[in-house]
């Protein structure tokens, strides 16, 4: 019989022991392969999602120049615009290589190495935030990784955010540069405040290009994305204790600084005597309260309010939106806006208007407003005012470009008399008598004749030669030609030729057309543009206050077009210059008081019979210009105001109008200067007593005087048939 063998206890125990350890080891290996692949399946899906962040089209919000050609031909900033952020973009080939390691070497030393991930920082980070090993949280994010948080817009701190960043970011370097990474994050990062990457901040802390930067500047902009809204030079906080408002923003700059200079020496990208020169240059700040051209107290110029409204209608029209979105557009776009300003000019006529003594003769406790416009012979706008006194902001309600008024007799140089003249209605010495067209109801319900004439209620029944009716602003004479012309032609002229837009179907009236009593009225800018033929030989140029707008590409979107309108004849327009040049000169002409010693002027003044508004347009062979002024509301301009428009206008353009320079008006040489009767209007003949100088077209020269020379009744009853058809 076999002898059964014995085991050891000790042996039992350590062969149990082995089993357990086996199977322990065994769950572990199994539980360890279940989470890991658990968790590869957590992060492919991860990577599967991981979208590609597009950065040649970052929706990115930039600041919009508005530029004015200086006297000596150079474009200057005249402002800046933006609404969300102050930005400006940047390509990376006009940055310096010691700007781009100042921001490399401080925010992401080994950003040329890695592919989007430092996992050296990253496991740092992380080891930091389970075991505290350092004293204040690591960063562990690339330039790559803030862009990516920047752009996308996704900054969640939790575990899923920094996964779905670090394969965003791996993605993004297969498929971009080094270069584009930079040049996109340097347009992007935030430099403090509203301000957005680097150009911008260049400009606003240190009022120069980021290519002009030296080193010293170079790491003081770089520390400033650490923490913007701190470590930007601007930034100021209030003592608690004394109210005092302390510029500590200069302080923490400084301290990083440092931080960043000490990056570049220890990285090799800077020599120790360029950091010890960096480190010693004391920082020169731009002044923050230096702004672009505007009011003393930084509100922007009415110039400015009007190229920014008409650079707005453009974009509206150009992509079919709403002035709002196209408005939102233009702050936000980064465009280059080039205008036609003057700036000497448009500073000068603010300071003027700003003086109400160039208004009144006294002290008025409720004085009324005014507005002005100037343009030269292009339809360039040099200047323009739309309120009296301190403006009181920005983009405000203009009278001079928006405020539809009553022209008053300024309509009729733009109405009856170039009809007339166009037409061959009448000469520079046509007779006509002083007596009303018609019969109407007055105010008092009285039967009562039309027109008067704005500074008498009698009618002389004189006989007035076509250029006295005009020098004196009679209101019957034009009534005469309206009549005789029908005021539906003279309607069609002057909106076709003169380019009137707010004229409506019944202005084709007899008084609409006549005087100016216009359902709608006209704005100033549409007035003084429509007298560019009187001294231009008749050409007429649509206004602008631009010439181009580039978008942030540096492609033109909207140019002005310079297009010559011939609206009136050659010959017409040279007899109107002389018309409106009796109007200054002329004994008896309104606008006397308008009157320049070196330069020649035409104009023509314009009172509404109620007082209401009162206005003067002038032109030299320079300018065309025109003041309106009188109350919002419409009421009477009262005592105390200069009741001559004309006088308002050289007060406030007088300077400027009669500059001297020796230029004259186009001549015309079909117009023919001959002599006239001066008793019947008729070519001075050898008997006739005397005689002066008329202006006439070549196809209607009034006939020689036979030397009968009646008494006045005679002389206005002939001065009917004299008239040339």
């Amino acid at each position: 019989m076999a002898r059964r063998k014995k085991h050891h206890p000790v042996k039992k125990i350590l062969a149990f022991i082995g089993t357990a350890l086996l199977s322990v080891l065994l769950i572990i290996i199994i539980t360890v392969a279940i989470i890991a692949a658990a968790l590869t399946v957590y992060v492919m899906q991860y990577v599967e999602d991981a979208d590609l962040v597009d950065i040649n089209n970052i929706p990115m919000d930039y600041s919009t120049f508005i530029y004015a050609t200086d006297k000596n031909g150079n474009e200057v900033e005249l402002k800046k615009i933006s609404r969300n952020a102050d930005r400006i973009p940047i390509d990376i080939s006009d940055v310096p290589q010691h700007v781009r390691d100042a921001f490399v070497y401080i925010e992401d030393e080994r950003f040329y190495e890695h592919d989007g991930v430092d996992w050296r920082r990253t496991f740092g980070a992380f080891l930091n935030e389970i075991l505290a090993m350092w004293g204040s949280r690591q960063g562990g994010s690339t330039i790559t990784q803030q862009l990516v948080k920047n752009v996308t817009g996704d900054s969640i701190e939790n575990f899923e955010r920094k996964l779905r960043e670090i394969f965003r970011a791996s993605k993004l370097e297969q498929y971009y540069t080094k270069d584009d990474i930079l040049e996109a994050y340097l347009n992007i990062v935030g430099m403090g405040g509203s301000t957005s990457g680097l150009q911008a901040a260049s400009l606003k802390y240190f009022d120069k290009n980021c290519w002009e930067l030296d080193l010293a500047e170079a790491a003081s902009l770089a520390a400033i994305p650490k923490n913007p809204n701190i470590i930007n030079p601007f930034y100021t906080v209030e003592d608690p204790d004394t109210g005092e408002i302390i510029q500590r923003g200069v302080e923490n700059n400084r301290e990083r600084q440092l931080l960043v200079l000490d990056a570049m020496l220890s990285n090799n990208a800077i020599s120790e005597a360029e950091y010890e020169q960096a480190v010693n240059k004391k920082l020169v700040f731009a002044n923050r309260s230096a702004t672009s051209e505007s009011t003393d107290d930084g509100i922007q110029s009415w110039f400015v309010d009007d190229v920014i409204r008409d650079v707005t209608l453009g974009l509206a029209d150009l992509y079919g939106i709403t002035f709002e979105e196209a408005n939102a557009r233009l702050y936000n776009g980064g465009y280059n806006i080039f205008t036609t300003v003057d700036l000497e000019m448009q500073e000068k006529m603010e300071a003027e208007y700003a003086d109400y003594t160039n208004f009144s003769e006294t002290v008025l406790t409720d004085p009324p407003q005014a507005s002005f416009i100037c343009m030269d012979y292009m339809g360039n706008i040099k200047a323009v005012v739309g309120g009296i006194g301190k403006k009181a902001g920005d983009n405000i309600f203009n009278r001079a470009t928006r405020a539809t008024r009553q022209p008053g007799s300024c309509i009729k140089p733009i109405s009856s008399y170039s009809y007339a003249v166009e037409n061959d209605l009448l000469t520079w010495s046509t007779l006509f008598v002083n007596e009303p067209v018609t019969k109407i109801i007055n105010a008092e319900g009285v039967e009562a004749d039309w027109p008067h004439n704005y500074n008498t209620l009698y009618y002389d029944r004189m006989g007035y030669f076509t250029f006295q009716a005009l020098q004196r602003s009679l209101n019957t004479i034009p009534a005469q030609l309206v009549k005789q012309a029908t005021p539906l032609a003279v309607f069609d002229f002057m909106q076709s030729r003169f380019r009137i837009t707010t004229l409506s179907a019944s202005d084709a009236d007899l008084a609409p057309m006549s005087v100016g009593a216009l359902t709608n009225g006209i704005t100033l800018k549409e007035l003084v543009a429509a007298y560019q033929p009187f001294g231009n030989g008749g050409e007429y140029f649509e206004p602008t206050t631009y010439t181009k707008v580039l978008d942030s590409e540096g492609r033109v979107i909207l140019q002005h077009k310079y297009v010559k309108y011939q609206a009136l004849e050659r010959e017409t327009a040279y007899i109107m210059n002389k018309f409106l040049q009796q109007v200054i000169e002329g004994p008896n002409g309104t606008g006397r008081a308008a009157r320049l010693t070196q330069t020649p002027l035409i104009g023509k003044t314009g009172t509404t019979q109620d007082w209401h508004d009162l206005a003067f347009i002038g032109a030299t062979p320079d300018y065309i210009s025109g003041i309106w002024y009188g109350y919002d509301i419409p009421k009477e301009v009262t005592t105390g105001t200069y009741y001559s428009s004309a006088q308002v206008w050289k007060n406030v353009f007088g300077d400027i109008a009669d500059s001297g320079n020796g230029k004259q008006f186009p001549d015309c040489p079909t117009v023919k200067e001959l002599y006239y009767c001066t008793q019947t209007g008729l070519l001075a003949g050898g008997t006739c007593p005397t005689g002066a100088v008329g202006y006439y077209t070549e196809d209607n020269i009034p006939p020689y005087c036979n030397g009968y020379h009646p008494h006045l009744e005679e002389q206005t009853a002939a001065a009917t048939t004299t008239t040339t058809d």
